[in-house]
């Protein structure tokens, strides 16, 4: 089973190798609308701890488990169930906004809604 991510917001990951030559490190940078795609293939690593075999632009490598939980938690990926839920909830603020007439909630949560269905349409055309 594959699990993707979507990239909400911009960053640089840096791909650091197991082993001790400095060479194999470098600097991927990942955009708004990235799909980050989680295998079932795993290893443990004495003292560092379990990756996971993540693929993210045509490019394959192993990511610590942690170093995914804190990109979720800091919320610059999402799984897109995730998202697909978040636009349910954001499409119920809008109607309860209109309901209420609050305009600076409307504006807020539709701004939000519309940044997630670009993305969601943009993960749509790359696949």
């Amino acid at each position: 089973m594959k699990n993707d991510f979507i990239v909400l917001t911009p960053f640089q990951y840096m791909i650091e190798c197991t082993c001790p030559r400095p060479e194999h490190t470098f600097i991927l940078d990942l955009h708004k609308g990235d799909i980050i795609t989680i295998t079932e293939e795993r290893k443990y690593v004495d003292s560092l701890g379990w990756m996971l075999l993540v693929m993210i632009n045509d490019t394959s490598f192993y990511m610590f488990t942690d170093e995914i939980e804190e990109f979720i938690e800091q919320k610059k990926i999402s799984s897109l169930l995730d998202i697909e839920w978040r636009m349910i909830y954001l499409e119920y603020k809008v109607n309860e906004s209109l309901d209420k007439l609050n305009k600076e909630e409307f504006n807020q949560f539709a701004l939000e809604l519309n940044e997630l269905k670009q993305i969601q349409e943009n993960v749509v055309l790359v696949r």
